[in-house]
């Protein structure tokens, strides 16, 4: 029986009394032994454990058995204490509750007749409800299971009843944490401060008001004298030193942070003293008391003793006072004031101290200042003298910086997202600038914005020309110009900048944003790039200016360069100027710094613009003259011109807003093509060109030469021919598109987009520019440079011209043109290409409420210069990109999807259950998924699948069930959905789609539908575009309410027929008509929970081989995993459990068998992923941390403990970086992956508060392990240091042939012309990797190889995880292997024959063998073998090859510890064989060069004679 109220808890109790009464007197025993012993330790321990105990013993709640020796019966009693020793808020809500806690413990240790009973009584914060109900759930045992379970592992005497200090320790202290709600309280205490304690708060005293004026007027005494602390330049709290003329323990210590909170609420976190946090973190504490309200007052008395080692405790008596103040400009500060007891001239309470302490002094003041609405600035001055006349300076700035410390701890708990912070201050800043606007500026500032104003109006003869010259700039949405202005005195002549571009904020915003010189995105970046020091002066403060200094660190030969500027703002109505000048201030950075002072002057104006789409807009100029200074030379500084005006383009990223600027052009320029199209007026020359697009989209779609090409998106169809005449490929793209006509045409003509400029300069464009000619046309030029050596700038002019024909169809024409000429003259030096295109949009009818589009594309492109014809054909494929772009950017496949599923769903939950047919159907069910004998795992399956196959004659049979996140009758809708879009996306390899449906005749939906699948491999005639052709009746049963059953019939007649209509239509494809069974049977396993079982077999003819037979299988029972990640992909982030991310670590793993695929998985995953998408939403930097993390490449580790909400792209990028360590550091992944959480303070709060992310990354941490390069990394950098090793030991060999006179000449021939080879071949290899990229590129490499570093270069590129470049001829591992094999055959192997027969020759002519000689030969050896055993053991392990060939390749086990033994055996016994053999063949040349010869040839004769007998097996 459990206890509902307190009261039948006391009357259980009261019957339990009754029935222990034998043991009373034992239990009143252990009580006394707690309340002397335990208690006391507890209250010191843990706050707010009381120290009475109730003494009464309750019936047992729990009882369980923990382990075979020993038996708890634990019991609870609980009593509400409302009010006591806590806040108590009127309602009881959160009142405080005792526990008393009593237990019996047997154990082996002691007789089994006797039983020690204990008891312990604590108080916690929350209702006595909530806690009796946890301990009702068996919350409590968990914690009496760790602790008895650690008592009974001591050995205990007969009746020792002390294992209560132990235990209740620790039982107490679970409880504790379990049921604590002091945060809560201190929450609810802080509120009421501040509505009911601030307001009502006793006016001040004369005594306070000069407590805190004085102090006022110290702190500003103090801020000119102390010094900031060495080391601290970059900290973000500024903290400053000063030890007075008393010396010794006397000193200033001074800090001021910026903290993330509100004033209002950061003064309660300083003010209130009696909270339980406070006592908390001074619970080590000797002595500490607080009397609150002395004579009615604001103020209190604080005692508190402070240990020093080495020293006695010091004990100070502080009085306190505070204020709350209104400042000029409207925004709040508070004041908290202190200063020693004496001075306090009130009633005072007495302490009596102990003779061990010393009495000490502290005297200072908080202001703390409001910024914005959740931001303040907190100043901490205080004056300590601790009364030790001898006190050592280093141990007096230790005291410092330990106390100082804690402004960071209070800045890193209310530490917030650094771009949210800045932008609350940009907001406050830019009130303060509307309130301003108009006013004048002081007399120091006029004169500033004289002389920087003039930077902008300057025209004078310069060097290089009049005015403003522009110049290429770096930064894609910013115009950039130089000046060269006659200089200041003591200035260099240095070009002065000037940049302009368009930002989409308000000017207030944009002002603030640029003035906030310390604004923490900045900060951020400063600390990063590892410069000395960025701050801003404290001093006068003034509304509208600042100083501001920086430090920039630059290369180890040069000094650091430090700029301190003054900035002051004007705002006035639409525009608000900066401007900034260098000074001359004097500024502490704590240490000085190597530094040469550079110089700078600037001036940023910012005007208002008229707003577009709904944004506000304005243009940001800025033009800046900038002087390093010291020995730079002046053009090097007119070189980084660009980069110090790259400011602007930062302001237009932070304040971007392009998809709301693109959606509101896109609606405009469609809604004026709906509007006006019959307005328009056509010239001659226009009508042509719409005359000649149409000519020729039918002329291509008549053509016979069409040839189907694949599209890579099974929604596009791509085409290609050769009209007559044309020795160029014209390409011809198709789609339907999820939108009205006029949006998907405006969505292509709108070429100045912002998502289509910015995708333009990814691409490598320099130059794009725009011209509206009319409502209908507009002209545009666009220039990319290719960056590829030999190959000139490439431009094009195209005209644009749309027409709307008719309310359903309208045609886009791109033409070629010369109109801009005049504006824009030709270059010489650049190629002008050729391009010419139709896009046609025909209006269909709307699918499921979603408009419909049909688009054609036809284009031809000829970029001109020395590309050749097949390079420009291929060009085609990209024709399909374009269309799948314009498709995704439109797709609403899940929509029409989902209310296609949602109609067959609800036509199966009419279904009813049962019948002969469902019975059958589950027979068949059962029949057609019984294992076959023989069968065996597919090489490549999803990880979650339990899937089966086995091919034997022309039948092929496979099995294959999972679990999908969805409910039964959704799994079947999609399922029955054979046409869907999302289906045919999903399978596109197989292209099920429906022909027919046929109603009645029973229970059950049925339908007959079409299937055509690739069939990898082709038939054994060697035909590789074989299809199988399927027609099969679907029907769906429900067999029961949780089970439903879908199978696919075999219609042969029908197939036949289909395969030769397509034989007939595409003759160059074999039509090959197949046969399948397929059983699906979908069971609920709950709520959104569904288990998917798939059988099929099928009978594909005749002459189709093996291992297409199998990759036939393979890919249909693949298509159960692809339905399980598209409902996976539909979680929300809410619902995610632990499961689900192992389940998403699979999507991500699945298809991915390299780190580049990997990648490129997890990308597209993180695209199309719900839960993905809404987690990235919140955390902006999460597919940053993961990108590195899941290519899995090796690098150092460096912990990150910065705040999940405050981490940096470049932060998480290191945390992702830091998994791979950590799973290179240990055996067990799961062991890897919490030393990650441990080491990454994000990684910890993010897996907190995401749970399933822990499974999602073990389960992702073994693909990246098992697929990992790690080893491959050991052996190519072994493999380096060999062949580098070889090729000087070679060389020195070479010397010693050299100078060994006419009996070492052979010798010395042989071995240079084996080197000569080796160098020859690499060249070779050199020549064709890198030839299309250039001269500069093949001649870098060339010296490479001649130095000898070619083994190194390639070992490094694929350490590093380098991909195949573009334009190069193989990968770097392939680069790597063939330059290995030219130096087996080249250089290695020959060299090894040609030591040894030296080595003979000189032993026959009496001499000694050098030592030199020995140890190349040892270094050829072990380099043959060593690169034999990698190549071998490489192409083993290789997935690929393993999964292609299984019966030759995988003689490697897949233990690491085998491998490795392995390896080295591999490499010994090739260095082994290779002695022999070249010991051989030495002796046999010794004897005749021709024995030598026939031994080889015979060898290898042998060899090959074997192997072809072998494969004739």
């Amino acid at each position: 029986m459990q206890p509902r109220t307190m009261q039948e808890a006391l009357n259980l109790n009261d019957t339990y009394r009754k029935e222990k009464e034998a043991s009373k007197s034992n239990f009143s025993k252990v009580i006394k032994e707690l309340n002397t012993k335990v208690i006391k330790e507890l209250n010191k321990n843990l706050p707010g454990v009381t120290t009475g105990l109730d003494g009464m013993l309750l019936r047992d709640v729990v009882t369980k058995t923990i382990s075979q020796n020993v038996h708890v019966e634990p019991g609870f009693l609980f009593r509400a204490l409302k009010g006591k020793d806590g806040f108590d808020d009127g309602k009881g809500e959160r009142s405080k509750t005792l526990l008393t806690f009593t237990a019996q413990v047997e154990s082996e240790t002691i007789r089994n007749d006797e039983k020690i009973t204990m008891g312990a009584s604590a108080a916690f914060s929350g209702t006595s409800e909530s806690v009796k109900v946890s301990g009702q759930s068996g919350r409590s045992g968990r914690g009496v299971n760790f602790s008895v379970t650690k008592i009974a592992a001591a050995t205990r005497k007969k009746g020792d009843s002390g294992m209560a200090d132990v235990m209740f320790k620790k039982l107490v202290a679970l409880f504790y944490e379990r049921f604590q709600q002091e945060e809560v309280i201190d929450t609810r205490m802080k509120e009421k401060f501040i509505t009911e304690g601030i307001p009502n708060a006793p006016p001040l005293i004369d005594a306070e008001r000069n407590l805190i004026a004085n102090s006022m007027n110290q702190l500003e005494k103090m801020s000119a004298k102390t010094r900031r602390i060495a080391g601290t330049a970059n900290d973000t709290v500024e903290k400053y030193f000063y030890r007075d003329g008393e010396g010794g323990g006397s000193m200033w210590a001074m800090s001021v942070a910026t903290i993330d909170v509100s004033a209002k609420k950061m003064f309660t976190e300083l003010w209130p003293l009696d909270t339980y946090a406070k006592k908390s973190s001074n619970r080590d504490t000797k002595a500490r008391y607080l009397w609150e309200n002395l004579d009615g007052t604001r103020s209190l008395q604080h005692v508190k003793s402070v240990a020093l080692p080495g020293f006695s405790d010091r004990l100070f008596d502080t009085w306190m006072t505070w204020e709350e103040r209104a400042e000029p400009d409207g925004r709040l500060s508070y004041v908290i004031a202190f200063a020693p007891i004496q001075k306090y001239g009130g009633t005072r309470n007495l302490v009596s101290i102990s003779a061990k302490m010393i009495q000490a002094t502290t005297v200072g003041v908080y202001v703390i200042r409001e910024c914005a609405e959740n931001i303040c600035e907190w100043t901490r001055a205080q004056h300590v003298d601790l009364k030790i006349p001898a006190m050592p300076k280093k141990m007096t700035m230790f005291l410092s910086r330990q106390q100082l410390g804690v402004a960071n701890e209070v800045q890193e708990f209310f530490r917030r997202n650094g771009k949210e912070v800045d932008r609350e201050r940009g907001r406050a800043i830019g009130e303060i600038m509307k309130k301003r606007k108009g006013m004048p500026l002081m007399e120091d500032q006029v004169a500033l914005f004289e002389r920087c104003k003039a930077l902008r109006g300057r025209t004078a003869e310069v060097r290089k020309g009049k005015g403003w010259r522009e110049i290429v700039s770096p930064c894609p949405d910013v115009e950039m110009w130089l000046q060269y202005q006659p200089p200041e005195k003591g200035e260099r002549t240095v070009a002065t900048g000037k940049a302009v571009g368009i930002v989409d904020g308000s000017v207030e915003e944009v002002a603030a944003w640029a003035y906030d010189y310390c604004s923490n995105e900045r900060m951020r970046m400063h600390y990063e790039e590892g410069h000395f020091a960025r701050l801003e002066i404290k001093g006068k403060r003034r509304e509208n200016e600042s100083t501001v200094a920086t430090v920039k660190k630059l290369p180890v030969i040069l000094y650091d360069r430090e700029f301190v500027a003054r900035q002051v703002w004007q705002s006035a109505e639409g525009e608000v100027s900066i401007a900034f000048e260098s000074t001359e201030d004097q500024v502490d950075y704590g240490s000085k710094p190597r530094k040469v002072r550079g110089i700078t002057r600037g001036f940023c104006h910012v005007e208002k613009l008229a707003d577009r789409g709904g944004a506000q807009q304005c243009r940001l100029s800025l033009i800046m003259y900038f002087d390093a200074a010291g020995i730079i030379p002046t053009w090097v500084l007119d070189s980084l011109a660009p980069d110090n005006l790259d400011v602007v383009q930062q302001a237009i990223d932070e304040f971007r807003q392009d998809d709301k600027i693109d959606t509101a052009d896109n609606e405009d320029f469609s809604a004026y093509i709906k509007e006006h199209w019959r307005e328009e007026e056509y010239s001659e020359a226009e009508q042509l060109r719409i005359e000649n697009g149409d000519a020729t989209v039918k002329t291509i779609m008549g053509s016979a030469n069409l040839k189907v090409l694949e599209s890579g998106d099974p929604l596009v169809t791509l085409k290609a021919a050769h009209l007559d005449g044309d020795k160029l490929v014209t390409g011809f793209a198709e789609s339907v598109v999820d939108g009205y006509m006029e949006e998907v045409a405006a969505f292509e003509c709108l070429k100045m987009s912002r998502e289509a400029t910015r995708n333009f300069h990814k691409k490598g464009g320099i130059k794009n520019i725009v011209e509206k000619v009319n409502g209908h046309s507009f002209c545009y030029l666009t220039r990319r440079d290719l960056k590829v050596t030999g190959f000139r700038q490439k431009e094009f002019r195209t005209i644009v011209v749309w027409k709307k024909v008719s309310e359903d169809k309208m045609v886009v024409c791109y033409d070629d043109t010369d109109a801009m000429d005049e504006e824009h003259p030709r270059d010489p030096n650049i190629v002008y290409g050729s391009s010419r295109s139709i896009w046609e949009y025909e209006r269909l009818p709307d699918v499921e409420g979603v408009p419909q589009t049909r688009v054609l594309f036809v284009a031809r492109v000829d970029v001109a210069g020395s590309v050749p014809n097949f390079v420009m054909n291929r060009l085609v494929k990209g024709f399909a990109k374009s269309m799948t772009n314009m498709r995704k950017k439109f797709d609403k496949s899940l929509e029409i999807d989902a209310t296609r599923s949602a109609a067959i769903k609800q036509m199966i939950e009419q279904e009813e259950f049962g019948g002969n047919e469902s019975a059958e159907g589950m027979k068949l069910f059962e029949a057609l998924s019984e294992e076959r004998k023989g069968c065996f795992r597919p090489s490549r399956s999803f990880g979650l699948a339990d899937s089966m196959l086995e091919t034997s004659g022309n039948q092929a049979w496979g099995r294959s069930h999972l679990t999908c996140r969805a409910s039964v009758e959704e799994v079947a809708a999609f399922l029955w959905n054979f046409g869907g879009r999302t289906m045919k996306e999903i399978n596109s390899t197989i292209g099920l789609e429906t022909m027919a449906e046929i109603s009645g005749g029973g229970r059950g939906l049925k339908k007959i539908v079409e299937g055509r699948q690739l069939l990898l491999g082709g038939a054994s005639g060697g035909n590789n575009r074989s299809v199988c052709t399927f027609m099969s009746e679907a029907t769906l049963h429900r067999y029961d309410a949780s089970t439903i059953i879908i199978l696919l019939s075999p219609l042969v007649a029908e197939a036949k027929t289909k395969t030769q209509a397509l034989a007939n239509k595409e003759g160059s494809v074999v039509s090959i008509p197949a046969k399948e069974t397929v059983a699906i049977m979908l069971t609920s396993l709950g709520r959104n929970k569904t288990k998917l079982e798939y059988a099929c077999e099928l009978e594909l003819g005749q002459g189709v081989r093996r291992s297409a037979r199998r990759a036939f299988v393979e890919r249909r029972l693949e298509l159960l995993a692809d339905i399980s990640i598209r409902f996976q992909r539909l979680v929300p982030l809410e619902s995610y459990l632990a499961e689900d991310g192992i389940a998403l670590a699979y999507d991500v793993l699945f298809r991915s068998p390299s780190s580049r695929k990997r990648l490129e998985r997890f990308l597209e995953v993180a695209e199309r992923s719900r839960a993905l998408r809404e987690l990235s939403e919140k955390l902006p930097w999460f597919k940053a941390m993961m990108t590195p993390a899941v290519k899995g490449n090796l690098t150092m580790n460096r912990v990150v403990s910065t705040k999940m909400v405050c981490l940096s792209t470049r932060e998480a990028r290191q945390i992702g970086k830091n998994l791979i360590p950590s799973l290179k550091s240990k055996k067990l992944i799961f062991a890897a992956v919490d030393k990650w959480r441990l080491q990454n303070r994000a990684v910890k709060e993010l897996m907190a508060v995401h749970g399933w992310f822990e499974q999602f990354i073990i389960v992702l941490g073994k693909g990246v392990v098992k697929s990992a390069a790690w080893g491959l990394l050991w052996r190519v950098i072994v493999g380096a240091v060999l062949s580098v090793t070889d090729l000087a030991t070679d060389t020195v060999v070479l010397k010693e042939f050299w100078d060994g006179g006419e009996a070492m000449e052979p010798f010395r021939n042989a071995q240079l012309a084996s080197l000569v080879t080796s160098f020859a071949f690499q060249l070779l290899i050199v020549f064709v990797q890198n030839s299309k990229k250039g001269v500069s590129r093949v001649l870098k490499e060339t010296c490479v190889v001649l130095v000898g570093l070619k083994s190194p270069l390639d070992a490094y590129r694929v350490a590093m995880g380098a991909e195949q470049e573009k334009d190069c001829f193989m990968d770097p591992m392939t680069e790597l292997t063939c330059c290995k094999i030219i130096e087996i055959f080249a250089e290695s192997f020959p060299g090894t024959i040609i030591q040894i027969s030296a080595i003979i020759s000189t032993i026959n002519a009496g001499d000694k063998v050098s030592m030199t000689a020995l140890i190349s030969l040892l270094v050829s050896l072990l380099t043959t073998g060593f690169v034999s055993a990698t190549m071998s053991y490489d192409f083993d392990t290789d997935p690929k090859k393993r999964a292609a060939n299984p019966q030759f390749y995988g003689f490697v086990p897949d233990n690491q510890k085998v491998r490795a033994a392995l390896f080295t055996i591999m490499a010994l016994s090739s260095s082994v064989q290779v002695l022999l053999k070249g010991l051989l063949v030495a002796l046999l040349g010794s004897m005749n060069l021709r024995y030598s010869l026939y031994y080889i040839v015979g060898d290898m004769v042998f060899y090959f004679v074997y192997k072809m007998a072998r494969r004739g097996e």
